[in-house]
């Protein structure tokens, strides 16, 4: 009989240790928010999302309506990171919705303004301060929030995520170990001279080399990723042959920026069948957060949806399908 108790009392604390695992996993916060910037040659400005205990609040920044509150203390224990990497024109914020949602479950999320192909940056478009300086710039973003004496502490090194959506999804497969071929680029455009997002009329597309010693950056940090709608038109087999790490791909139905077959699905005729897929009803920019009525009377193009398409709806599936991708590729390490 006593080793039966034994038995019994060693099976109910592991029982009730399970249990408080599932809890935590489960356990939803409220989101705090700060902001850094990075250092070195590529100096851009983070916005970073992170669970907290602090009360909700909600601020404008710019058209987009943020739920986070600006300097709430961090909780206990370590957490897993990701980054977003926004598309081209785009800004730290235009995935606001998915930062926030990662934080709720627990993620310090940093979200990177890349330079020369930003809202406000746009001169480095063509050139390889786009192609070669946005994963370089994903670099110095994990650089600059791991030895931030406010989140570097917070951060478990070995859980680290990443996402982008167009130009930010090739920066994000980059960071999985891609490596392009820019002779792809003028091969396509020569024939596809009507591919009018991606290809230049008046002239041969090629990216306009600025800095002939840059090369691309081998970072082996990023442990899981999410590509939504990637260029990825530079890509190969032999481009994608180091890529190992678990991936999870979407592309929008009806994407008319960047063509599915030369992108989404070229890239998923690459990758092995392992690799997650998941398909979006809409146009590229539908990725995007659902946008506010002042950015939609700024900005028609990229907030306006086909008939019958709730983006707010859309994004509740897609931000939980993503937190569950890293939930079971980013697990806790013992």
């Amino acid at each position: 009989m006593p080793y039966l108790r034994a038995v019994m009392w060693i099976w109910m604390v592991l029982c009730s240790a399970l249990v408080q695992q599932v809890l935590a996993a489960d356990q939803v916060s409220n989101v705090g928010m700060l902001s850094l910037s990075t250092s070195g040659e590529y100096v851009v400005p983070v916005a970073v999302w992170y669970p907290t205990s602090a009360a909700q609040t909600e601020w404008q920044a710019g058209p987009y309506l943020i739920h986070a509150t600006r300097g709430a203390p961090l909780p206990p224990g370590l957490h897993p990171l990701v980054i977003i990497s926004h598309g081209s024109g785009g800004g730290e914020f235009g995935h606001a919705d998915l930062a926030e949602a990662l934080a709720r479950h627990g993620y310090i999320v940093a979200a990177p303004r890349h330079l020369g192909d930003s809202h406000d940056q746009p001169q480095g478009r063509g050139t390889d301060q786009q192609i070669i300086g946005r994963p370089w710039q994903a670099v110095a973003t994990l650089d600059a929030v791991l030895t931030d004496p406010r989140l570097g502490p917070a951060i478990d090194a070995r859980r680290i995520g990443m996402a982008g959506f167009s130009a930010g999804g090739y920066t994000t497969m980059v960071m999985a170990g891609a490596k392009p071929d820019m002779s792809l680029i003028v091969a396509y455009c020569s024939a596809h001279a009507d591919d009018h997002e991606l290809c230049d009329p008046s002239a041969e597309k090629k990216t306009v080399v600025t800095r002939p010693d840059r090369a691309l950056p081998v970072d082996k940090r990023v442990r899981a990723a999410v590509a939504m709608a990637p260029f990825s038109v530079m890509f190969d087999a032999k481009g994608v042959a180091d890529v190992t790490i678990p991936l999870r791909i979407y592309k929008a139905s009806d994407d008319q920026v960047l063509r599915n077959r030369w992108n989404t699905d070229h890239l998923l005729s690459l990758l092995p069948a392992s690799v997650e897929r998941g398909e979006v009803a809409g146009g590229h920019y539908v990725f995007l957060a659902p946008c506010s009525e002042t950015l939609k009377a700024a900005a028609p193009a990229i907030c306006n949806d086909a008939a019958g398409i709730d983006r707010s709806a859309l994004h509740a599936r897609l931000n939980a399908e993503i937190v569950d991708f890293f939930d079971r590729k980013l697990p806790p390490q013992p």
